[in-house]
């Protein structure tokens, strides 16, 4: 299922507007001979309006189409089709080369199963679709309010698609049909009506996309993200209710069997799909329809339009903490211990990727180092199997990640246990670096899962998108020396050679005056961990605290006063602030600081 776009140059719609405008003066120039200066006021205000080709298609009207040469099964450019069937909403081209080939009775078995698709779309995809999305260009370039679909020829595995051209004008887009239309394999009309229902459904989202971004709001949706709205679409209208032999059950096979492809690089090929339509899944289960709803209509494409939807709605996470949850429950999936570790719907339980690489460590083999080739937003999952080591709680597992400093990496780890309890962490790369020490337990370490990505770019993806090399090396490590190497939330910390004290809580940092210290009997300066400079700075300073019993968040400035935020919840978002940068503090620190001026803004 293809999708094509092309932008038109605004200097092509001028010309075009211009050309008509021509017509009109030399209209003008005949009315104006025969003084009628009623008509020539007609005349200017015909040129104000709009221009659009208006036509009605007329049955058994033999057309010429410009096609698309990568999708067509003979590479052809242009064919000649006839119009064979009209109803409510449908115009049903069918080419004429394929239909001189078939005998009288595949004929009658291809218009009625054209029909049937017509009155699937009419009654059913177009109406679920409308309501769920928006509406496709009505109108249109045509001034027709009919769609167009051409049954043509198409390569093979290719159930039909959909090029953007063909909604412009010729002289915005030489190769236009100017008419809103769709592609749909016709073979599969004619052999399984069923999946040309489904190829249909997917590609009419095109056309409403098209009108939602294109067109409205003069911006192309990323393509991996407009064609999961065209898988979802699928899903929506009915097709994967029963999941036996539906789409949903093809695309969890595909992606099986090639787990580690890129949801955002799009070479247009059966495991791109197969990505986009599990991804899609996940995030509706998560978070409704309403992610993709609202995101068809915002003025941002892709993870940017995403990651305002979860800002506009209060959610903390941004797009990549939802990558990194979705390749958590689709390595272990099991939502019943936490929704985001799992699928929701049954059918997609039996959903377990196996790991691109699986090592077991033990006594005589302590340490593996290994290396892999990563695209954006390509998920990687690697094992690391502990065997009978699990047992001996003196032995844990250090991971030690690096990749190029230019390089975005992400990584988190899943750490299984022998009692079938889970732990999940992020590690955090600094300077193109991390590392991260998974304690053992009496509970049994037993493996530990590494999920990592890539995501330097978040826009602009085309077919080939450039990889970067990271590098993982696990060891076995005493777990003693594994336990000092952490830094937990409440821990003191300073940097190396300086004398300031910070406390750490999640990735944030904040300074603690000498004064303050003494009023926690629990704090030892002498505790103080001393960090190298580049982990002192992958913590964020922060300067926002709130008393535990008092909602009031006060920052606090170097001379020692407090300042009351005077501001919404609302103006907190908007302003960027982080609400987990808040720290929470005692009564006597909370007294400690003399009180400045509200901060409103």
């Amino acid at each position: 299922m293809g999708y094509v776009g092309r932008l038109a140059e605004k200097n092509d719609i001028i010309s075009g507007i211009v050309n008509h405008e021509s017509r009109i003066t030399n209209h003008e120039l005949y009315i104006m001979g025969k003084k009628s200066y009623r008509l020539v006021f007609l005349a200017i205000f015909l040129f104000l309006i709009p221009y659009y080709f208006i036509w009605a298609d007329t049955l058994g009207l033999q057309h010429t189409f410009f096609v698309n040469q990568k999708f067509d099964k003979y590479e052809r450019t242009q064919l000649s089709a006839t119009l064979k069937q009209i109803t409510g909403k449908l115009y049903l081209y069918v080419e004429d080369n394929y239909w001189n080939t078939l005998n009288s009775s595949s004929r009658a078995i291809l218009v009625n199963n054209m029909l049937s698709l017509a009155n699937e779309f009419e009654n059913n995809i177009y109406l679920k679709e409308v309501q769920l999305w928006g509406s496709e260009p009505n109108p249109g370039v045509d001034g027709d309010p009919k769609l167009t679909i051409l049954f043509e020829e198409l390569v093979e595995n290719n159930g039909g698609y959909f090029d953007t051209s063909n909604g412009y004008l010729r002289q915005q887009a030489e190769k236009s049909n100017q008419r809103e239309m769709v592609v749909v394999n016709v073979e599969t009309v004619l052999g399984d009506v069923g999946l040309a229902k489904t190829f249909l459904a997917h590609e009419f989202q095109h056309l409403i996309s098209f009108n939602q971004k294109d067109l409205t709001r003069n911006i192309p949706e990323e393509v991996w993200l407009n064609e999961l709205r065209s898988e979802y679409s699928v899903s929506h209208v009915g097709y994967n209710n029963t999941y036996a032999k539906s789409n949903l059950e093809r695309r969890v096979a595909e992606f099986l069997e090639s787990p580690s492809d890129s949801l955002t690089e799009w070479p247009n090929k059966t495991f791109d799909y197969a990505m986009v339509t599990l991804f899609g899944e996940y995030l509706v289960e998560q978070y409704g329809t309403a992610i993709l709803t609202d995101t068809i209509h915002s003025s941002l494409i892709g993870i940017d339009s995403l990651n305002q939807y979860f800002q506009s709605k209060g959610v903390y996470e941004r797009f990549v903490d939802i990558f990194m949850n979705w390749m958590a429950a689709a390595y272990f999936n099991d939502s019943s211990r936490e929704s985001k570790l799992g699928y929701l719907r049954f059918d997609l339980k039996k959903i377990k990727v196996a790991p691109q690489q699986k090592v077991f460590l033990s006594e005589s083999f302590k340490e593996y180092s290994l290396a892999q080739a990563i695209t954006d937003w390509q998920p990687v999952w690697f094992e690391f199997n502990l065997g009978n080591l699990g047992g001996n709680i003196s032995n844990s597992i250090r991971l030690d990640l690096k990749g190029n400093f230019n390089e975005k990496f992400y990584a988190s780890y899943m750490a299984f246990f022998n009692t079938g309890s889970v732990q999940l962490g992020r590690i955090e790369f600094v300077g193109g670096k991390a590392v991260a020490n998974i304690l053992n337990s009496s509970d049994g370490l037993n493996r530990v899962v590494v999920m990592t990505t890539k995501g330097t770019k978040v826009s602009d993806f085309g077919a080939s998108e450039q990889a970067g090399l990271l590098s993982v090396r696990a060891s076995i490590v005493e777990t003693k020396k594994a336990e000092a190497s952490i830094i937990k939330d409440g821990s003191l910390i300073r940097k190396r050679g300086e004398k300031e004290i910070y406390v750490i809580w999640g990735k944030y940092k904040r300074y603690l005056m000498p004064g303050v210290i003494s009023l926690y009997g629990h704090l030892n300066v002498a505790n103080a961990i001393e960090i190298e400079l580049e982990v002192f700075n992958s913590y964020t300073t922060s300067n926002y605290i709130k008393y535990l019993n008092d909602e009031k968040v006060y920052a606090v400035w170097p001379e020692g006063s407090k300042h009351w935020l005077n501001i919404t919840p609302q103006q907190w978002d908007a302003s960027g602030r982080d609400w987990g940068a808040i720290f929470t503090i005692n009564d006597l620190e909370v007294n400690y600081y003399k009180t400045g001026e509200d901060i409103i803004r």
